[in-house]
């Protein structure tokens, strides 16, 4: 099956956040790991469902305004459920909040380990 580069810029972050989680538990202890866990959750979660929408409505190639309202909408969202984090967490652990945040922020580069000859057709050797 084919995997879309939204849905692999979607697990990356899943996957980051699982291996922050981890290594913060294992290095930091448990305060830290569920600040990784819920960081980066609030944005992990509504990636995927700016990303879901947009491959459920919009077909292959979303529309570049459908684009754009999605990631509004996903910065709204991802900015107050951290707000809300910081201010009801009473055991955040300030460096796992930032490099988790950080870490999950740049799964979008994921998208750059694609192999080169399904992005660029011209450059494939003929038969």
């Amino acid at each position: 099956y084919a995997i879309s580069d939204m849905m692999r810029i979607s697990l990356a972050q899943y996957v980051i956040v699982f291996l922050v989680t981890v290594v913060s538990a294992f290095f930091v202890g448990q305060d830290a790991a569920y600040t990784a866990l819920m960081a980066g959750l609030a944005y992990a979660v509504p990636t995927s469902v700016v990303f879901g929408a947009a491959e459920i409505f919009d077909g292959d190639s979303p529309s570049a305004v459908a684009v754009l309202g999605g990631e509004f909408v996903k910065i709204l969202v991802v900015v107050l459920l951290l707000g809300l984090m910081v201010g009801y967490y009473e055991n955040l652990h300030w460096p796992a909040f930032i490099f988790t945040i950080i870490a999950v922020a740049n799964s979008y580069f994921i998208v750059l380990f694609k192999d080169i000859k399904d992005r660029y057709p011209w450059q494939q050797k003929p038969l």
